[in-house]
C-alpha cells in the first residue's frame, strides 16, 4: 500500500495532513472490566499482565484468544481489547439479572473474523474480575480435530474418553480458577467411584476430583463430568456463581469435519463423546446461580455446512432444540469509528510504519480493502 511514492511528494502530503492518532481517543485508562460502560465503547482497554497470564497464558497456541492476536500481544508487549457493543449488552444483562432464576443462555454469532472470540474473551475477563467461577471451553473443535489420545469409556458403553485433552483442560480450569477454588472450599456432594480401588469420598474438596483426573488420564473425562455436576449444584445452592464460556458451541452438535475413530475404524458419533455429555449439561436450564455465554462459528463445523452464519443454521436441529430458548447477540464488523480507533492504535504501536499510513487516503484504503472486518484489518496491517 502506497509504496514507491516519491520522497518529495511524501513530505508535501505529510505537512498538509493532520495527525489522527491521540492516545486519549483510542485508549481508556480503565483496566477493570467490571467498570467498563458505554463511555468506553469503541476504545481499547488493557488486560493487566497477571490477569492475562491467568486467563490466556496457559498455552501459546491461542487458548481463549485467536492465535494471531496472541502473537500481536507478544509483539506489542501488552494485551488490549476493544470495548464493543455486544460485550456491553451482555454485561448489562448479567448485572440486571436475578441469579436465583434459571441460567440465561447467550449465543454470539456473526461472520468469520468479526470478533466473536474476542468478545467472549472480554466477557471471560469480566467474569474473572467479577468473582465468577469460570468454566471456559476455548474452542470445541479441538476435541475432535486434535483428539491426540482417546480410549473406550469404561463407564459408558459405546462412548470414547479423551485422555490428554481432558488432562490439559482440567489443568487449564485449575489455573484459571485457582484463587476462587481456594476461597470457596467447595466439597463433593457424593462419593465418586473411579475404579475398584480408587474413589473420591463424599465431603472431599472438589479439587480432589481435578487432581485425580490430572494424575489418572484414563479417568480424566469422567472427572470433568463429575466436576461439572458439582459446579452446577454449588451454583444452585448459592455457594458460588458461575460463568460458562464456550467458543464454537455448534461443534457439540454438528459434524466438525474430522471424526474420531475407534480401534475397529468405526466412526464415533459426537453424541458418544464423554466430555461432550458433560459440556451439554452446562447448557441445560436446570440450574441457577450462573450465566452461559457461547458462540456459534461456521469454522467449527465441516466445510459443507458453512453457508450461513445464523444460530439456527449452525446449531442444527439437535443444537437448536438443546439451546432453545436463548438470547442471540449479533457481533458485527467494525463501525467506521471503531476502524479508525484500531488504526490509531496500530500507529501508536508502530505496527503501521509507512509515512502515509495515518493519512485520510490510507485510512480510506484500509477501510475499503478490509471491508471493516477486524481480522482482515489485522492481517493487512501486520505487513505495512
Amino acid at each position: 500500500m502506497l509504496r514507491g511514492v516519491p520522497t518529495a511528494f511524501l513530505r508535501k502530503v505529510l505537512k498538509s495532513e493532520r495527525c489522527y492518532s491521540t492516545a486519549s481517543v483510542f485508549r481508556t485508562l480503565e483496566t477493570n472490566p467490571v467498570q467498563l460502560n458505554e463511555s468506553h465503547e469503541g476504545r481499547f482497554y488493557t488486560v493487566q499482565t497477571d490477569e492475562y497470564k491467568t486467563l490466556f497464558g496457559v498455552s501459546d497456541k491461542g487458548l481463549g484468544l485467536p492465535s494471531d492476536f496472541k502473537i500481536q500481544c507478544t509483539t506489542f508487549r501488552e494485551s488490549c481489547i476493544m470495548v464493543r457493543r455486544p460485550f456491553l449488552d451482555i454485561k448489562r444483562c448479567i448485572e440486571s439479572y436475578d441469579l436465583s432464576l434459571p441460567v440465561l443462555r447467550y449465543v454470539l454469532y456473526g461472520a468469520a473474523g468479526v470478533g466473536k472470540t474476542m468478545t467472549l474473551a472480554n466477557l471471560v475477563h469480566y467474569g474473572h474480575a467479577g468473582g465468577f467461577l469460570l468454566v471456559h471451553i476455548p474452542w470445541v473443535p479441538v476435541w475432535t480435530r486434535f483428539a491426540k489420545e482417546t480410549v473406550p469409556s469404561a463407564e459408558r458403553p459405546g462412548f470414547v474418553d479423551h485422555t490428554s485433552n481432558s488432562v490439559f483442560w482440567l489443568t487449564f480450569f485449575r489455573h484459571e480458577n485457582a484463587k476462587l477454588l481456594a476461597e470457596a472450599n467447595l466439597k463433593t456432594s457424593k462419593t465418586y467411584e473411579w475404579s475398584k480401588r480408587e474413589s473420591t469420598p463424599e465431603g472431599s474438596s472438589i479439587t480432589d476430583i481435578i487432581e485425580h483426573g490430572i494424575a489418572r488420564p484414563t479417568h480424566a473425562a469422567e472427572c470433568i463430568c463429575a466436576l461439572i455436576s458439582e459446579i452446577k449444584l454449588a451454583s444452585s445452592e448459592k455457594r458460588i456463581k458461575t460463568m460458562v464460556a464456550i467458543d464454537g458451541i455448534n461443534g457439540l452438535f454438528v459434524d466438525s469435519g474430522k471424526r474420531i475413530k475407534r480401534d475397529d475404524k468405526t466412526i464415533v458419533p459426537y453424541q458418544n463423546i464423554t466430555v461432550f455429555t458433560g459440556f451439554k449439561q452446562l447448557l441445560a436450564s436446570d440450574w441457577t446461580g450462573g450465566v452461559v455465554i457461547t458462540t456459534v462459528d461456521k469454522l467449527a463445523v465441516a466445510s459443507d455446512l458453512r453457508e450461513l452464519d445464523t444460530p439456527r443454521y449452525l446449531l442444527g436441529k439437535d443444537g437448536w432444540e438443546h439451546m432453545d430458548p436463548f438470547i442471540p447477540i449479533n457481533v458485527e464488523k467494525y463501525s467506521h469509528q471503531e476502524l479508525q480507533t484500531t488504526i490509531d492504535y496500530y500507529l501508536d504501536r508502530k505496527w503501521l510504519q509507512h509515512p502515509l499510513a495515518g493519512t485520510k487516503e490510507a485510512r480510506q484504503e484500509l477501510e475499503t480493502v478490509s471491508v471493516r472486518n477486524p481480522y482482515t484489518l489485522m492481517q493487512l496491517c501486520k505487513s505495512r
